[in-house]
Formats: structure tokens, sequence, C-alpha cells
């Protein structure tokens, strides 16, 4: 299984090899890839470049690709280069001839710098300085509109301006350029494809499938999903649009009494036709041939029941019925692939932008130079560059950044895990083929330590098991078995402790859309900083945090959701760091910090990171294709191969001269090339078929080396405690109305009682439906959220629960309140001021328990599509056991009313109808009056108003608990 943040699958590097394989299956000419190496290991990375670039030298194919943090032999792959800056072309042409262009403006690459790094710096007004290499000018600010200008002027700008200025000759065309059919095969092929697919998913699925039987109602909320384009939005309409369909599909309002000016929605509602079709087909039957008056009538039970519902009599109302559901079936999916064909997803996916970030992008464009006063901070002058040097001909910078503490106290603390093994349940499909054991081993026996004031790198190919082990060490697995010991400073490692001194920064950064950076970091450092923090330092504290990772220009920026809208990738992993930071951890884990990220702001999430190791603090991070720069930044390495085993552990050394020298020693391995990224190197000699190819397990040698026995003795020493140590309203502003309008002034007939009765028990029953569906989709986020925050030790489970059975209450009021008034004096209920406290009482409670139960519903299934299907289910059960169509009490068999008793639509029915009319003494039509009608034909007394107003308040209290256990007990996030 590919897997989420809430199911465990592949790693996250094979995920992105996926995603380039799929795109790679097929005939394709021309390839643009955009970011294939995020999350890939530098050798992994190396090899599918590789193969790409031979792929397009054979096949005379054309790629371009768009890299993040390439090492440089990577970059060496590539024939020519395409440098965009602030949306201009700096340069273009021959990968060999890009320094030669700089070198020209002034600028240098430094030695043991990657040229992809230094490319991606000298256009920045915040890196430039660094490189200039004219010794005898002084610097100066050279802005991408210059360096444009001049690229026009360049040898190469000029060749490629020529080639250009030459109208293409198109006898030249090959034949495969020109593409005459839209798709790769033919429509039958991709019918059955889908097809396949589609069978594929009801397998895995079959319990969400098995309800795409109702082909007409999936195509008419398919329609409204493509046509919403957003979960929350499109939940809102379909509870409307569910609305429309039932309540003016003749079911709950008889034909007759529609008024006139709804009559159009009779017409277009796709249940009157289901309605009229089936109920023709039951009520002409032989079953229901009886004529109880002859002589009164000569018509059957049938069909009178058939005109007192006002439902068509003629039997080609089966016929019509059944040709408008498909119609309707045909309309709908139609209607969908209209909207997913032209309608573009919502929100603007631009990333937020602060506003010096807008100055310096203007001026660079118009070719101005900012004052240094326009710029954020001191430390934005200073090279991003970490551990680099540079030749004489570079400037130094002489604002060098200097180590720089927090102004919180902290304990520094190490930890050491020994003979570390995780193992899950064999998957089925692996049995299936043969293996014949019963668990799938990850981790085989790691050991190894963390100590304070280090920064250590654990890397490894993809699927070697470093975020395993990170999340065993964090504590974070929530599945599968674990064995071996992990101390802390010398004493056995408590969760409940551990989570209160670490922080772990999550691969996929995972926050609440709806708040600000500044609403975040304040949140976290609320509920994980110690109490007596006041709170004058508690926000010194933060301000330095958001200082040290460069979010102030993006204080109040909202987070938003990823591809979507608010902060972009980078911005998210800067938050995610400074969140962390917040809590002054003294153990700290990235998971992949520098994943997605361009080479400058990787510079600055580990100048980030360089800075928090500084202060003395444990920092441990997972790393894939650093550069030479980001790699020598660490103090050691921790490398694992595939399989889960450890194969060095050590220092990294000036240069990574102890690392190169270790793997050197190992007969067989070849040298590492001189300005060859070490880290890319390591990955490379240590492969699974280099293993075959030298006949040596690179484990095994490093289990019988000297570094080893060092390290055994550091763990044992580590190990040892140290001496004395211890949306809504303006939906519900034209709902209102809709219902005040349907059953207005409904009060002269047992019908128009009834009526007013369905309304009332429409108006429950939808808005209700729509509160809780509406509601699912944010929980499901959240809840998220919560299992990252609890993990971090922010909060324990009730707080957050009852957080979120508070924030319902005052907007239920404000909405009961709303959506009452209006309903209340439409219908025209009796102004009184009991039975209109009455009416708000009932309404508000039950949009509290339907709220309350789309919560519990969330909390109490794995997801949140599993959540709406169980929901929906409950909707229909709660729908036919209500009251409202079963007649008297006594009328429902025996074996099913017991769920009347539980049922509570029906108990708020029972409220809203017995405190308005229950002590009606108006005479109706038949002669009985209003009160004795009710007792008759629901079994309402109004005796029991006060039981009921009890009951359907329990019911809110029963859901919001069930949620809260939910929450509490069960975790349904698998890693």
């Amino acid at each position: 299984m590919v897997g989420d943040e809430m199911l465990r699958g592949i790693s996250g590097g094979q995920r992105k090899r996926v995603t380039t394989g799929e795109m790679l299956v097929g005939p394709a000419g021309a390839l643009f890839m955009d970011e294939i190496s995020t999350g890939l290991d530098s050798s992994t990375t190396f090899q599918i470049v590789n193969s790409l670039r031979q792929s397009i030298h054979i096949l005379g194919g054309t790629a371009v690709i768009s890299l993040l943090q390439p090492a440089p032999e990577t970059y060496n792959l590539f024939d020519d280069i395409i440098l965009l800056s602030d949306g201009q072309v700096v340069y273009q042409g021959p990968r060999e001839e890009v320094l030669e262009f700089f070198e020209s403006m002034g600028f240098r690459c430094p030695e043991r710098k990657g040229v992809a790094d230094f490319l991606q710096e000298v256009t920045s007004k915040k890196d430039q300085k660094q490189y200039w290499a004219q010794r005898d000018e002084p610097y100066r600010f050279v802005p991408v509109k210059e360096f444009a200008t001049a690229f026009k002027s360049f040898h190469t700008g000029r060749a490629i301006a020529s080639e250009l200025a030459v109208p293409f000759d198109k006898s030249k065309n090959h034949p495969a350029a020109l593409t005459t059919t839209r798709y790769g095969v033919s429509g039958k092929e991709l019918l059955k494809a889908n097809i396949d697919r589609e069978i594929l998913l009801m397998k895995r699925n079959s319990f969400v499938y098995m309800f795409r039987t109702f082909q007409m109602a999936a195509g008419l909320f398919r329609f409204i999903g493509g046509a919403a384009r957003n979960m929350i939005v499109a939940n809102v309409f379909a509870s409307f649009m569910l609305l429309v369909v039932m309540v003016l599909g003749g079911f709950i309002l008889v034909r007759d009494k529609i008024k006139k000016w709804w009559i159009w929605g009779y017409w277009i509602s796709p249940m009157m036709y289901a309605q009229n079709a089936i109920s023709v087909n039951e009520m002409l039957g032989h079953s229901w041939d009886n004529i109880l008056n002859s002589t009164a009538s000569n018509e059957t039970l049938g069909v009178q029941t058939l005109k007192s519902r006002g439902v068509f009599t003629e039997a080609k109302w089966y016929w019509i019925g059944f040709g408008a559901m498909i119609g309707f079936t045909i309309l709908f999916n139609a209607l969908f692939t209209l909207a997913l064909t032209y309608l573009k997803p919502y929100g603007n996916s631009r990333p937020s932008v602060s506003e010096e970030e807008l100055k310096e992008k203007h001026a660079n464009l118009k070719g101005e130079v900012l004052d240094a006063s326009h710029l954020v901070s001191a430390s934005s002058h200073r090279s991003t560059g970490i551990n680099t040097e540079t030749d004489s001909a570079i400037v130094e910078d002489d604002s060098a950044p200097t180590k720089r503490g927090m102004i919180l106290p902290f304990v520094p603390l190490s930890l050491t895990f020994d003979n570390i093994r995780y193992s899950v349940d064999m998957p089925q499909e692996m049995k299936a083929q043969g293996v014949q054991e019963d668990r799938l081993e990850l981790l085989k026996g790691v050991s190894g330590s963390f100590r304070p004031g280090v920064l250590t790198a654990l890397m490894g190919v993809s699927g070697a098991g470093k975020t395993t082990l990170m999340d065993v060490l964090a504590g974070r697995k929530t599945g599968g078995y674990i064995e071996g010991h992990i101390s802390i400073s010398g004493y056995p490692k408590k969760q409940e402790t551990f989570a209160r001194i670490s922080g772990y920064c999550e691969q996929n950064d995972i926050h609440s859309p709806q708040v600000t950076v500044y609403e975040s970091l304040l949140f976290s450092a609320w509920l994980r900083l110690p109490k007596d923090v006041d709170s004058n330092k508690r926000k010194i504290f933060i301000e330095e945090v958001m200082d040290l990772v460069e979010l102030k220009p993006l204080r109040d920026a909202l987070v938003g959701l990823p591809g979507v809208n608010g902060l972009s990738t980078e911005q998210r992993k800067r938050l995610t760091i400074a969140v962390e930071l917040v809590a002054n951890p003294s153990i700290i884990f990235m998971d992949e910090p520098t994943s997605g990220l361009d080479a400058r702001a990787a510079a600055i999430v580990m100048r980030t990171v360089r800075n928090t190791v500084d202060t003395g603090r444990t920092v441990v991070c997972t790393i894939h294709q650093p550069s030479i720069d980001i790699f020598e930044a660490f103090d050691e390495l921790f490398l694992m191969k595939r399989g889960g085993e450890e194969v060095y552990a050590g220092p990294l050394g000036h240069h990574s001269s102890e690392l190169i020298k270790y793997f050197e020693g190992i007969n067989g391995v070849s040298k590492i090339k001189d300005g060859y990224n070490p880290a890319t190197w390591m990955l490379e000699v240590t492969t699974v078929s280099q293993e075959q190819i030298l006949g040596v397990d690179f484990s095994e040698i490093y289990k019988k080396s000297e570094l080893y026995q060092r390290n055994r003795a550091l763990i044992k020493e580590l190990s040892q405690p140290a001496p004395g140590s211890f949306s809504l309203p303006s939906l519900l502003s034209s709902l209102a109305p809709s219902f005040g309008t349907l059953a207005a002034k409904c009060k002269k007939t047992s019908q128009d009682l009834l009526n007013a009765m369905g309304s009332m028990y429409s108006a429950v029953l939808f808005i209700g439906v729509m509160n809780c569906t509406s509601v699912q989709p944010v929980v499901a986020v959240e809840r998220t959220v919560f299992y990252r925050e609890r993990a971090a030790g922010m909060y324990s489970a009730f707080p957050y629960a009852f957080g979120q059975v508070v924030i319902e209450l005052p907007y239920a009021l404000a909405q009961d309140i709303l959506y009452g008034v209006i309903v209340y004096s439409m219908i025209g209920f009796e102004w009184t001021a009991a039975k209109f406290f009455w009416y708000l009482f009932f309404g508000y409670f039950t949009l509290l328990y339907f709220t309350f139960y789309g919560m519990m519903a969330v909390g109490l299934t794995p997801n949140y599509h599993i959540a709406s299907i169980v929901s929906s289910a409950f909707y229909a059960i709660w729908n036919l056991f209500s009251g409202s169509f079963c007649s008297a009490f006594q009328r429902v068999p025996i074996w099913w009313r017991w769920y009347c008793w539980i049922c509570p639509v029906a108990w708020t029915l029972y409220g809203l109808v017995v405190s308005q009319f229950g002590d009606v003494m108006t005479q109706m039509e038949d002669g009985r009056t209003v009160k004795v009608f009710i007792e008759d034909y629901f079994d309402f007394k109004h005796s029991w108003l006060g039981y009921v107003a009890a009951v359907v308040v329990a019911f809110a209290v029963l859901f919001a608990a069930l949620f809260g256990f939910a929450i509490m007990k069960l975790n349904f996030q698998k890693r």
C-alpha cells in the first residue's frame, strides 16, 4: 500500500519514485518533471537521472527536469541549464559555460561548493556578496534584470537569439512529433483500464463501494463534489440539495399542498419520479385490490392511498419514473464530467510572500538596488553557506553569524539505544508469495548514541529504515513489535516524560490550516512550556524562535492547506521546526528537514539547526541528498543500509576526512574523486549491489571495527546516570425562509397540521444532517494534527476533546437563533414566550447532538470516508423511526419499538410537536381538538414535555462523551 499520514505505507522516497515511474510508463517523447528527487537519497537520484539521460540520448527525446539541491555529480549529468530568477531567464545554455558567464559578471563559485547551490544563491540579494570575485572593485549588488540583460549579450545568449531568428524548416519535423490522437491508446483500452482500476478499488474498499449501487444519487453527489471542489462546501450544498429533493419530492409535503412558487421543485425532484414509480408499482398490485366501502367509492385501497398522498394513479408513471432515473443518472454524470473538465480548483496556490520579499522582487525586476534597511534582519545579510571555505578571490562577509543561545534554560540530555529491533506482521501479499515468517523485521539490532551539542545525520538509501528508527526512538510507532533498550542520560526512557523534553519535526508538515504562523507557535508554547514561564518571557522566546527560522515576515500569514493556499513547502518546513523549538526541548528529532527545499532555503534551515545545536541540545536529522555544505555541517553520521542495519556511526571529520578514511580502508572500495560529494559517494559504495560485487557485508565489517568498540564503550558510559542527577450563517438565512414558505400559515385541517409537522421535521433532520456532514471533514483534518501534537506531549486527549466540544456551543446557539426566529415566525406558530423558548431549546440541543454525532462518528472510525458512510446509514434509520411516518407508536412492529425509544430525532419531533401543539384546544374539521388529534395519531402527550427535554439533552451529552472516549482510547494512525 502507498499509504498516507494515517496509514502506514511505503517511505516518502519510494512514493516519489512511484510518481516518477507512473509518468515514465508510455511512449512520451517529451518529459516535464518537477522536483523528482524530493525525499530520495543522492545515490538513487543520480541513478534515476542517469537512466533518464541515457534514455533521452538513445531515443532522441526531450526532458526538462527541475531539481532541489542536486548533488554535483547529478548536476553534471545535464546537457543544458536554465536558470530562472523572479520570472526572468538569467541563463540558458550548455552547462559547461554557466560559470564563465557569472565570472564575466564578477562572481566566482568557491571550492567545495556545488555549482547548483552557487547558481541558486548568486542572484539573491541576501547571498550574493559572498561570491564577489573582483578584488580591485568594491562589491555592488547586481539585480536580476541586469543579469538577464547581460546574458543576451553573452555569446551563448546571442547564439540562442540567432537560432530563434531563423524560421523553422517544417520539412525537418520528425514524424513522431505530430500527435494525431489525444490519448496513447484507443478508447476501448482506456475504458477497460478505468474499469479494471475501479474493480481493484472495489476489492480494496468493499465497504465503501457497496453504496455505489445507488447510481442516481451517486451521480448527483459526484456532480456536487465536482462543482464545489471543496469537501466542506460540497457537504453543505449536498445537504441543501437533499433538502430540496426530499421536501419537494411529494413525500413530506403532498403535491396539492406545495405552494405555487415552489411547485417547480416538485417537477425537477428525482425523488418525485422515484416515489411515484415505486408507489404505483406497489399500490396498483393485487395486495391492495380490496375496496373498503363500495357504497362510497369503487376505488381500491391502493388507489385511495395514492390519492391521499397526492401520487399519480396511472400505471404509466412506473415507466416514467424508470426513464427519469436513467435520465437523471446520465445528466448528473455528464455534468460531473463537465465540472472536472472545465472548473479549476479553488484557492490560490501561490505561497504567502512577505512585504520585504515583494519589495526585493520588485527591485530585481526593475534593476533597482534596495537599501539594507529594507531587509528583515542583520542575519539575512549573512552567508547561507555552512562551513563553506572560499578561496582568496572571494570577499569574506565581515558579519559572520555567531552562535546564539535561547532565553529559556534547559537540561542537556543524551540518548542511547542498544539492540533495537522493530518488526510488523508479515503482509498477506508476501505470505501469498510463499514467505513463511510471521513477522517482517524492519530494524535488526541497531545500536548507537546521540549526545548534547552534537549534530548527528541519520542517513541511508530510501527504505533503509531511517524514519522507522526515528519513530521508534521518539515513541511515535502505534503498531508493530519493539525490542531493545532506550535510555535518556542513563535512565530508562518513559514516553510520558520523554515527550515533554523532546521535539519531533515530521517529514509531513501537519498544521491546522485556519491559524496564523504566530498563533501556531503561541499555541505550542502555551501547552508545552512549563507553567513557571511567565507570559512575557514566553512571548520573547517565541519572537526569538521566529527570528531564528526567519518567520517574522510571515508572522500574520495563515498556514493554509498544502498546495492550495497559505505557506509554501519551505515555509511550512520552517514552521514545523519552529513549533518544536518553542517547546524548548533538550532532544530534537528532525525527519528530512531539508526535503522539498531549494539550496538557499535548506541552508537557512540548517543554519537554524546549527544554532540550536550550539545551545547544547541533542539534535538528530534524517537527511537525503545533502549538498557538500549541508552534509559537512553535521558533526557525526549514523549510516544505515537497506534492511535496517547500521554500517557506520562516528564523526565526519574535517571535509569528511574520518568518514572517507573509514570506507577507503575497506578492501575493494573505490576512492572518492576530487570535488565529489562525500554523501553521494558514501551511499554509492555501500549499496547492496556493491556488497555483492565485493563479497562483503558492511554491517559485519562495522561490527568488527575499532569504531564499533568505541561506540559500545560510549553507549555503556552514557547508559549510566550522572552522579547526583534526577460559513454557516449565510446558508441558514437562505434555508430558513425556504422552510418557512413551504408550510406558511398551515393550521386549518389535519393535513395542514401534518404538513407543518413535516416542515418542522425536515428542518430538524436536514439542518442537523448539514451540521453533521459539515463538521466531519474539519474534525478529520484536526484529528491528524491532534495525533502529532499529542505525540509531542503538547496536551492529553481530554482537554483536546473538551475544547472541540465546547467550541461548538456558541456556534450552535447563534445558528439556532438565526434559523429559529425566521422559521418560527413564517410557519405561524403561536407567539408566546414559553412556546418560543421550547422551540429554540429543542432546536439548539438537536443541532448539538447532530454536531456531536458527526464528531463521534469520525472519532470511532479510521477515516472520514467510513465516518460519512456510517453516518448516512444512521440518518436513514433515524428518518424511518423518528415517528413522523410511523403514525402512532403502537403501530410500529413490537420488535422495532425499542429503536423508537433510542432514536434521537424521534424525541426531538416529540418535543417540538407537544410544545407547539400539545395544549392547543382548537377544533379541527373532524370535531377533534388539535391536542386530541396528536394524542390519537402520534401518541404524543403534553405532560411528557419535561422528560422529553431531558432525553434530548442526554443525547447531546452522550455523543459528546463518546467522542471524548474515542479520542482518548482509540488511535487509528498506523506508523
